[in-house]
């Protein structure tokens, strides 16, 4: 049983009439009359009572006939809206990111995706560079962005920015009145970093920075994410560093000190699945 002999049943129900459904679609009769046996053999039902003078629907056949067009409409629809998916006019991506993308990229991202689309469903989830790459590898998402993420072979990237990196000190902090070059100065003070198993490579760039000054920080605190940093810093539980956009629009009494004479600088990476380049390279054209 396929489409079209679905097309060619429903028009012997119009015209109940086998040389004029014949004709209509364009066959000769005896053609139109074997498919109809053979969908009755399939089905196993008599769809059509046929005598000398009429053709008339079985009781099963007007119940085969209402549900033969609904499957032909669904299909139809199913078409149309696979298509739709094809040209990114429907169905839906997928995006994770860090805390400081979603105060860069993701949302005017977003935004370009609901202009040019605005039947495509976009989710964006938050969450550590780990979840990140997991989430990728099973498919569960369909691109990401973090800062300085370690990517395994199976997935292509693109940096989008570099940025400075940011020392987060409570307000009333001993040191958020100097001015600070040498960070040794930091070699006693607790620090609130994510967990190196969820911050891969992140995190492995900010141990970097201060190795490079002589020390390996003390972490007193743990947190993926940038507005629990903030806050935690805020209470005076100790002091971080996060790239500039993680920062950028917080409005907390802490002091922030730029940390532009370092070579470590955060790479806001995007990152996809190899072999969905193609699938997915017009979203990430618009990065």
């Amino acid at each position: 049983m396929d489409a079209r002999q679905l097309k060619n049943f429903l028009t012997l129900c119009n015209t109940l009439n086998y040389r004029k459904a014949a004709e209509e679609i364009n066959i000769v009769q005896p053609a139109l009359s074997r498919q109809i046996q053979l969908l009755e053999q399939e089905i196993g039902a008599l769809l059509f009572d046929r005598s000398k003078r009429n053709v008339t629907l079985t009781e099963a056949g007007l119940f085969f006939k209402n549900e033969a067009d609904r499957i032909l409409q669904d299909l139809k629809k199913t078409i149309v809206r696979t298509a739709q998916v094809h040209n990114g006019e429907a169905g839906e991506v997928r995006i994770t990111h860090a805390s400081s993308a979603m105060n860069t990229v993701v949302p005017s991202f977003l935004v370009k995706v609901k202009e040019k689309w605005p039947h495509l469903k976009t989710i964006a989830q938050e969450t550590s560079n780990f979840e990140q790459v997991e989430m990728l590898l099973a498919r569960k998402t369909d691109i990401g962005v973090a800062p300085n993420i370690m990517l395994p072979p199976e997935v292509s990237s693109k940096i989008l920015y570099r940025e400075n990196y940011v020392l987060i000190l409570p307000a009333d902090h001993p040191l958020s009145k100097q001015k600070i070059t040498d960070l040794s100065v930091l070699r006693d003070e607790a620090f609130i970093l994510p967990q190196v198993s969820t911050g891969v490579g992140y995190v492995e760039a900010i141990l970097q920075i201060c190795q490079g000054f002589g020390f390996n920080p003390k972490v007193a605190h743990e947190s993926a994410h940038s507005i629990g940093v903030l806050r935690l810093v805020e209470a005076g539980l100790g002091i971080s560093i996060e790239p500039v956009s993680s920062v950028r629009g917080a409005s907390m009494n802490v002091k922030l000190i730029e940390l532009k004479n370092i070579p470590q600088k955060a790479s806001m990476t995007l990152f996809w699945l190899r072999d969905r380049q193609e699938e997915l390279d017009r979203f990430i054209k618009m990065f």
